[in-house]
């Protein structure tokens, strides 16, 4: 199953979880997709949660939820 969310709640409960980027150019634009580390994940997870300013609280809670999430 395939799920898009920006919930942070819900991406901490896969088992995979991968980013899709938008990619701008001058004429056209395309999309990239990589499937996220444990590391990357903890990172992506805060973003969501806390926005562009991560901090160090922000990533403990993305690490809990992540934690949490695979037990």
């Amino acid at each position: 199953m395939i799920c898009i969310t920006h919930l942070p709640q819900v991406a901490a409960q896969a088992h995979q979880q991968l980013q899709v980027t938008k990619i701008l150019g001058e004429h056209k634009t395309h999309t990239e997709i990589s499937e996220l580390n444990r590391e990357q994940r903890i990172e992506e997870i805060a973003r969501m949660l806390g926005g562009m300013n991560l901090t160090q609280k922000t990533r403990s809670h993305a690490e809990e939820m992540l934690d949490q999430g695979q037990s």
